[in-house]
């Protein structure tokens, strides 16, 4: 996909200097500045010191940018997952160097992290053996508890309060409500109707309703958010926690694209498969996720549409499973 989007603010070496500075003294030298280009919301730049260390850049999208309602203050949620989970010994994360939120010194928010080593998993998957991926994903699994270890005593959006709700159904449903009415505010075309949908996921509430304890969702654990060490197969990091919040657990297994990965779910679960509620809340997921990928693409203005067409069709595929599993 063409990573190029309107969140992303390119700066100057010039603007780079003064907020690096800021963070890290006004006699701290830059060697080099090198754009990360991976990453589909916030822009990120490697920054290489003269000292010898490296630092990694974050800079938020500017305050006039048109986001989805789920995306506002998502820099405030990255900190504050990567700020919860560096305080879990060993937890493979970036420490949060330097964070600033005034928009005083630039027009963006934007944070310092430590530099992950190794390689992102969607890079080098296929030059990995069938044992190092399944060790990796058996892995994956055991950190995904980890994440969901922590718990809350609200469901919902972290760094939005009036976002936040006493019951799982209640903030599941509104996250579907805001994505429709993002949808519809700049006239997105959906492969069903808005009311359609949200009717038929309510009639699912009963099921949400079930997951009683709110934990920690990193929600985009996809391959290329994890890192890996290429000559041990380990995981050295994981990154991009802008999208987290506080919900079922198995958003993880969706958003991760992890559904089909035995040994992950093997790890995860501590079972082969999931119970049939859970592959109705998964199907749910599955619906979540796929009209973010549709909408999104409108809002970042993307020029490729080849995910987004996947996603229609996926979307499509996954309303009618529900029908017939309910």
């Amino acid at each position: 996909m063409n990573k190029k989007s309107i969140t992303k603010t390119k700066l100057s070496k010039e603007e780079i200097t003064k907020i690096t500075q800021e963070a890290f003294g006004r006699d701290v030298e830059l060697k080099n500045i090198t754009e990360l280009t991976d990453g589909f919301f916030n822009t990120a730049y490697m920054i290489g010191l003269k000292d010898g260390e490296q630092t990694v850049l974050k800079v938020g999208p500017r305050e006039d940018v048109q986001v989805m309602r789920y995306e506002k203050n998502l820099m405030e949620t990255e900190v504050f997952a990567l700020n919860k989970m560096h305080r879990i010994e060993g937890f493979p994360v970036p420490k949060v160097l330097y964070y600033d939120k005034s928009r005083n010194i630039i027009d963006n928010q934007f944070f310092f992290m430590e530099f992950v080593e190794g390689t992102s998993l969607d890079k080098i998957s296929e030059e990995l053996s069938e044992k190092e991926y399944n060790s990796i994903s058996s892995e994956l699994g055991k950190i995904t508890n980890k994440i969901n270890s922590i718990e809350s005593d609200y469901f919902g959006y972290i760094s939005q309060e009036n976002k936040r709700f006493s019951s799982w159904a209640e903030a599941f449903l509104n996250m579907i409500k805001e994505l429709l009415n993002d949808a519809s505010e700049i006239g997105i075309f959906l492969p069903i109707k808005d009311d359609k949908l949200y009717n038929l996921i309510s009639a699912q509430k009963y099921l949400l309703n079930k997951v009683k304890t709110s934990v920690l969702v990193h929600k985009d654990l996809w391959a290329g958010n994890i890192f890996v060490d290429p000559k041990s197969a380990e995981i050295t990091g994981i990154v991009d926690w802008e999208r987290a919040l506080f919900g079922d657990g198995l958003l993880d297994i969706v958003c991760g694209f992890l559904l089909d990965n035995k040994n992950f779910i093997q790890s995860y679960l501590g079972r082969d498969s999931l119970t049939e509620d859970e592959e109705i809340r998964c199907i749910l997921y599955k619906i979540y996720l796929y009209l973010i990928m549709i909408i999104e693409s409108d809002y970042r203005k993307y020029q490729e549409q080849k995910i987004t067409n996947w996603a229609r069709s996926e979307l499509d595929k996954t309303v009618n499973d529900l029908k017939m599993k309910t």
